[in-house]
C-alpha cells in the first residue's frame, strides 16, 4: 500500500513538474488574424482578376501565384491598409489552368486557386 501511495505521489509531482516547464519554454505567437472575405473576381477569368479582401489593420504581405506543380510564376509585396483590398493580377503570359495563389502576412498564409481561361 506504500509503495502504490508513493508511486502515484512521484508521478503526480514528475508531471506537475514537467507541465510547469513547457510552459515556461513556450513561445506566445501573435496568432491574430489579420485578413477576411478573401476573394478572386472574376474567377475563371481571361485577362486580369482581382483578389478582394479586408484587412483589420495595414500590414505588408505576399502575394504569389504557383502553378500546380509548384512552380512560381508570379510574386510581389503589397502593403495593405486597413478596410478593403485589392491586388490586381494579370495573366500575362501563363496559360490557361489552374493555379493557386498565396496571401502570406506575418501570422497566417491563405492559399486559393484561381482558373485562367
Amino acid at each position: 500500500m506504500v509503495k502504490k501511495l508513493l508511486f502515484i505521489l512521484i508521478v503526480t509531482l514528475s508531471t506537475t513538474v514537467f507541465a510547469q516547464q513547457e510552459e515556461s519554454n513556450t513561445i506566445v505567437k501573435d496568432t491574430t488574424m489579420v485578413l477576411k472575405d478573401i476573394v478572386a473576381s472574376p474567377n475563371p477569368f481571361s485577362v486580369t482578376t482581382k483578389i478582394k479582401f479586408h484587412a483589420y489593420r495595414s500590414f505588408e504581405l505576399e502575394f504569389t501565384v504557383k502553378d500546380l506543380i509548384g512552380n512560381t510564376v508570379y510574386f510581389k509585396k503589397y502593403t495593405t491598409k486597413k478596410g478593403a483590398n485589392y491586388i490586381p493580377f494579370y495573366r500575362d503570359k501563363l496559360d490557361s489552368g489552374i493555379y493557386i495563389y498565396s496571401i502570406k502576412t506575418n501570422t497566417e498564409v491563405v492559399s486559393k486557386r484561381i482558373v485562367i481561361k
